[in-house]
């Protein structure tokens, strides 16, 4: 009887080996930044440290196509189309744009924390050179056609978010959809955190329902005061006064 012998699996390439790499330690990366250690690197990708370094030549180039990697994913223009095209068109509008708010949000708080992370590499390695690497210039410009394609996929997103409730809308589409990204922009929360972001569904109200109430409403009364009726308050006619005092119009 002849054995099956095993057949060992095809050795990894080196470009399949280096995302491998990246895939594993995304998360460490994202949570420690550049301080992460090559030892921690390597444990999370189940390899030896040498093994990291013959990928990557050192743990600086490594964080740096992790981050990248981060970013792209962070601001990917499919991903932002898909996730906002999924939220619910039967939802009232004002649940669907706290959907876009929500999601909005933690996009760009992973954008902001990848970008971090590039940062402080470039600090951290002393890169001052006048005329940067071919590499750099090359992510620069990915990056750049990225942001464009991602413009498109939002602007397509979010006014298929709008698209039930266009009829009902004061300004155009696409007024609407730079209101909502400017919300976004300016209330995701500081990044010291001293102060924190409004919730989702009160800025959303404040954009389908406007600052102002068409209702006016009284102030609130002194302790012990009589309560003071509103200015239009139908019950209360504004010329009304007190029982038992003459108008002043009467004799």
């Amino acid at each position: 009887m002849i054995t099956p012998t095993a057949t060992r699996a095809a050795p990894m390439t080196p470009d399949d080996r280096r995302a491998a790499i990246v895939e594993a330690v995304l998360p460490l990366v994202a949570e420690r930044g550049v301080d992460v250690t090559s030892r921690e690197l390597a444990e999370a990708a189940g390899v030896a440290e040498g093994t990291v370094f013959r990928a990557f030549g050192d743990k600086m180039t490594l964080v740096g196509a992790v981050a990248v990697e981060g970013l792209h994913r962070a601001s990917g223009p499919d991903s932002t189309r898909d996730e906002l095209t999924a939220i619910d068109p039967g939802l009232p509008l004002e649940d669907r744009i706290t959907a876009v708010i929500e999601l909005g949000r933690r996009r760009m708080s992973s954008v902001v924390r990848w970008m971090g992370v590039l940062r402080a590499l470039h600090q951290r390695t002393g890169a001052r050179d006048e005329v940067p690497p071919a590499h750099v210039v090359k992510f620069r410009a990915d990056l750049a056609e990225q942001r464009d394609r991602q413009r498109e996929a939002t602007i397509e997103g979010l006014s298929a978010v709008l698209a039930p409730d266009a009829h009902r809308l004061r300004v155009p589409v696409d007024v609407a959809v730079a209101l909502l990204e400017a919300s976004i922009a300016g209330t995701h929360g500081r990044v010291d955190r001293l102060v924190p972001a409004p919730p989702a569904h009160v800025v959303a109200d404040a954009l389908v329902h406007g600052l102002v109430s068409d209702t006016r409403r009284p102030p609130c009364p002194a302790a012990g005061a009589a309560p003071v009726a509103a200015p239009d308050d139908p019950a209360t006619p504004a010329d009304a006064t007190a029982p038992g005092t003459p108008h002043p119009q009467e004799p």
